[in-house]
């Protein structure tokens, strides 16, 4: 299993989503454990985002970074503002 680090950005992400909706965030947790077991299954990106990963979840995106044992966790955005 890969180990998480979080960006600042997607830490800030997490704690507006913690008071604004725990479904929806209950429901992130378990993607992110998905990625962690598993971060090289997802669809990578390409031009000036090459080198990151994408998962679509809803109307929303997860972008992450792989490297050796460590998943990079980028942003969570809305489809329309995650590129």
């Amino acid at each position: 299993m890969y180990e998480a680090i979080f960006s600042d950005e997607f830490k800030r992400q997490l704690k507006k989503l913690k008071k604004k909706d725990k479904v929806i965030y209950e429901r992130l947790k378990k993607k992110i454990k998905n990625i962690l077991i598993d971060p090289h299954n997802f669809k990578h990106l390409k031009n000036i985002l090459k080198g990151e990963q994408r998962t679509p979840w809803g109307p929303f995106v997860l972008r992450f970074k792989v490297s050796e044992n460590k998943v990079y966790l980028i942003t969570f955005r809305h489809h329309d503002f995650a590129y």
